[in-house]
């Protein structure tokens, strides 16, 4: 059995390990940087957010350009097919086929709009990966030559005041790296229909 005498020690040991730790915690370094706001705000960020724009609009000028005689054609099977019952349709050899050549347009244009969106969110990536590593470096600089032990996300402190090294990290962020390649990614597809 356990003595009066050994359930001291134990809580003594515990105390002095969680005093310890303490200190040794109290006496670490940690620093804050907000990535989120340091690329937003930096000089490559702006140009991949502005590349990117310039692409979204020129593909939605496109897809509009599918779209716009879709729509004439959509009001034109309207007028076709308004009154008549579904047999009445069926039985029309011509407007089933214009309502297939239309389904088929339709899918096609919601197809390329989808590919457009994942190709740009893509293009974005790959921009921002070459941003994310390179603010990686400059964090890890700040961090030995403040000799932090940790840097954490500025949105994950809950309580505490440690020292923000946001503005550091844009400032160098601007100095090392104003623009990135940002070429518009393709994804395959296959229009064979197979």
């Amino acid at each position: 059995m356990l003595t009066l005498t050994t359930l001291r020690r134990v809580a003594i040991g515990g105390a002095i390990a969680m005093v310890t730790s303490a200190a040794a915690f109290a006496q670490s370094t940690i620093l804050v940087v907000d990535t989120t706001k340091a690329y937003n705000d930096s000089a490559v960020g702006q140009h991949i957010a502005r590349q990117v724009e310039t692409m979204a609009k020129s593909t939605g000028a496109q897809l509009s350009a599918q779209a716009t005689p879709l729509e004439s054609q959509k009001k034109n099977l309207e007028l076709q097919t308004d009154g008549k019952s579904e047999a009445q349709i069926r039985q029309d050899a011509a407007l089933v086929s214009q309502l297939q050549t239309f389904q088929k347009s339709a899918l096609k244009l919601r197809q390329d709009t989808a590919v457009a969106q994942r190709e740009l969110q893509m293009t974005e990536a790959k921009a921002r990966q070459l941003v994310s590593a390179k603010m990686k470096t400059i964090i890890d600089q700040i961090a030995r030559e403040r000799n932090a032990d940790v840097v954490l996300e500025k949105q994950l402190v809950i309580y505490g005041e440690p020292a923000d090294i946001t503005a550091t990290v844009l400032s160098r962020l601007n100095a090392e790296m104003t623009t990135v390649p940002v070429v518009r990614e393709r994804i395959p597809v296959d229009r064979t229909g197979s």
